[in-house]
């Protein structure tokens, strides 16, 4: 009975063909250097609180309502280069 399902279930997928394209490898290069710089916009809205309660323009509360959206925030900036030979 559960075979039977199966069967009607495959049956209304198209079929696998019987030959694939060939992958064609790259040419090994070897990697001189490697750099990725992250940025967190949390790390940035931390930091801009932390400059304005020591510059006296804001007051430590500030701190405290920067905190929660700084540990819930994930997005980021990200830039990564690899140089090869």
């Amino acid at each position: 009975m559960i075979e039977r399902a199966y069967r009607k279930l495959v049956a209304l997928f198209p079929a696998l063909p019987d030959g694939t394209i060939p992958f064609f490898w790259a040419a090994q290069t070897e990697t001189l250097s490697t750099l990725s710089v992250m940025l967190r916009f949390s790390s940035v809205l931390t930091g801009a609180a932390i400059w304005a309660v020591l510059q006296g323009a804001a007051s430590e509360e500030v701190l405290l309502m920067v905190a929660p959206a700084a540990f819930a925030d994930r997005s980021v900036v990200m830039f990564t280069r690899a140089r090869r030979s």
